[in-house]
């Protein structure tokens, strides 16, 4: 994708999408909640679940009444350190933060926890949540379900979402290890890129109803056919991203009291706009000290970042070091932005009264 996009200042970027989710009814603190995790993910890179989503995706769901602005969530639990969330149907960014912080916070106290949230929406990226935790010296853990687009081994019917993982793992000197990940061959939002720059996406990403790989990446949304679990094949383990996928439905919907993704009931109008949650923490010093910990963390990004390398290829690339040179770069000379995108939040703009001034 071409650097020579317009770049947008974070802080710039961030108080205009605040501002337009209070225009929207959001309570300003949730507004701020929303936009901040929204700007994180353009931030790092994963511009799949960025402010391009903020306008088409959330605020026409807001608009349409299909997302409670003004949840009121409830915390039920039955152990120390377990919990579930019901989320009455609010912001999923709204819902995670909370979620996630009741995971921290118990932690805190039994050195483990987890917590559901059901009755939720979309959430955008897990990885957020996760990293909640690193400032608590603690492993973060989010997952997510949502309506089904991703195949069954076997069939070209959807029968689960792309059903991401996050992980992230504190480190001392170096940045922390950060792992998010669809359980499908990409996440969906990459097709939503694809279609916006006009590219094909690669064979092994998309079927269609027949079973044969799809290129085209607006063909996905004709209905018919689905993305692939990772791996794509049974020769190169397409059972194994199911299976992947099938945890994460399972952690998010039964085990929070809602239902997999596949049986849950909702409205055609309502399509992609239900989730369920999953979040984790672990607090490091009830198993090691934390200094140790990160030491050896730091040891082991180290010795991976030495290995020996094929030719042409420049570094060995780990989950989290790679996203927080993005950031960096980014937080000092702007996020990139698709002019497609800057046009849609212009059009957010001028239908909101506000005055454009990215």
């Amino acid at each position: 994708m071409s650097e020579e996009r317009p770049r947008v200042d974070t802080g710039k970027l961030t108080r205009f999408s605040t501002e337009a989710l209070e225009k929207l009814g959001v309570p300003k603190e949730d507004a701020e909640i929303t936009a901040r995790i929204l700007v994180a993910c353009d931030l790092r890179g994963v511009e799949s679940h960025g402010v391009a989503h903020l306008r088409m995706f959330y605020g026409n769901r807001i608009r349409r009444g299909l997302i409670n602005v003004t949840p009121k969530l409830q915390v039920f639990s039955h152990a120390p350190s377990t919990a579930v969330m019901d989320g009455d149907n609010g912001l999923g960014f709204v819902v995670g933060y909370h979620a996630m912080n009741e995971a921290i916070n118990r932690a805190r106290e039994t050195g483990a926890s987890f917590v559901t949230a059901r009755n939720s929406t979309h959430y955008g990226a897990a990885a957020y949540y996760a990293m909640m935790a690193l400032e608590h010296d603690m492993i973060g853990f989010s997952g997510t379900n949502n309506v089904p687009i991703v195949v069954a081994p076997g069939s070209s019917v959807p029968a689960i979402s792309s059903n991401p993982l996050a992980v992230a793992v504190p480190a001392g000197e170096k940045p922390p290890i950060v792992l998010d990940m669809a359980t499908s061959t990409c996440a969906g939002g990459k097709i939503e890129i694809a279609i916006r720059t006009g590219s094909d996406i690669p064979e092994g990403w998309v079927i269609d109803s027949e079973g044969q790989p799809v290129t085209d990446p607006t063909k996905r949304f004709r209905g018919g056919g689905g993305m692939l679990p990772l791996g794509g094949s049974p020769e190169l383990g397409v059972y194994k991203g199911f299976g992947l996928g099938l945890v994460i439905d399972l952690l998010s919907g039964p085990l929070s009291g809602s239902v997999a993704s596949l049986i849950k009931e909702t409205l055609p109008e309502a399509r992609g706009n239900y989730s369920d949650h999953f979040f984790g923490a672990l607090r490091i010093d009830s198993f090691t000290p934390i200094e140790d910990f990160k030491k050896s963390v730091d040891a082991f990004i180290n010795a991976l970042e030495a290995l020996p390398r094929i030719p042409g290829v420049d570094r060995i690339t780990i989950p989290g070091p790679y996203e927080a040179e993005i950031a960096e770069e980014r937080q000092s000379n702007g996020i990139p932005l698709d002019p497609k995108v800057i046009d849609d939040l212009k059009l957010l703009a001028e239908e909101l009264g506000m005055e454009y001034d990215l």
